[in-house]
């Protein structure tokens, strides 16, 4: 019975190595890649299922929201929340495979990948900050989205777009925050 044993513990050793070396070979995803697809995607979504229960005093009306635009709030501002802590935990932070444009490159005042890349490379940890403040912020949402907090949930899904749009003009057009500063508003 012990020879059974044995191969049986050999079996599911090279079963895990196995599922291990397949992971392996999977390219781990750019901060582009998280950004459209886990971040950007239902950030945009969120701000359409709340744009629709905006009330006269523009906030979230109460009598506007029902349990199913709760849910979906709440649903999305989890995936942000995922989204931006992927980026946090990525190492190292990639912003795009080669040969693949990021948005805005080629348009006036948009940077392209490797200089995004660069500005990142100069302080990645500042990225895994901002990354994480959107991770806390977006937990929050979600947070007063299942409790149907509509003052908290409104403040946070105003203050979202700022969130987003500090860690874009740290890395993703920094020409902009000069713009801004030139001009008195500062972020």
């Amino acid at each position: 019975m012990k020879p059974r044993i044995s191969w049986m513990m050999l079996a599911a050793s090279l079963a895990v190595v196995a599922a291990c070396s397949r992971q392996a070979d999977e390219p781990a995803p750019t901060v582009n890649e998280v950004m459209k697809t886990a971040i950007d995607a239902n950030a945009d979504q969120l701000w359409d299922i709340s744009n629709v229960a905006i009330g006269e005093a523009a906030g979230l009306d109460p009598a506007r929201m029902t349990d199913a635009r709760w849910d979906q709030i709440a649903e999305k501002a989890a995936a942000v929340r995922q989204g931006a802590l992927e980026i946090a935990r990525m190492d190292p932070l990639v912003v795009v495979r080669p040969g693949v444009r990021i948005a805005d490159e080629g348009v006036p005042g948009g940077d392209t990948g490797a200089q995004v890349q660069a500005n990142i490379d100069k302080d990645p940890q500042k990225l895994r900050d901002f990354a994480n403040a959107l991770a806390v912020h977006a937990g929050d949402l979600a947070t007063a989205s299942t409790a149907h907090d509509v003052a908290r949930a409104g403040l946070l899904i105003d203050q979202l777009d700022a969130v987003c749009e500090d860690c874009h003009l740290e890395f993703w057009y920094p020409s902009q925050k000069a713009l801004l500063e030139q001009y008195g508003i500062s972020r």
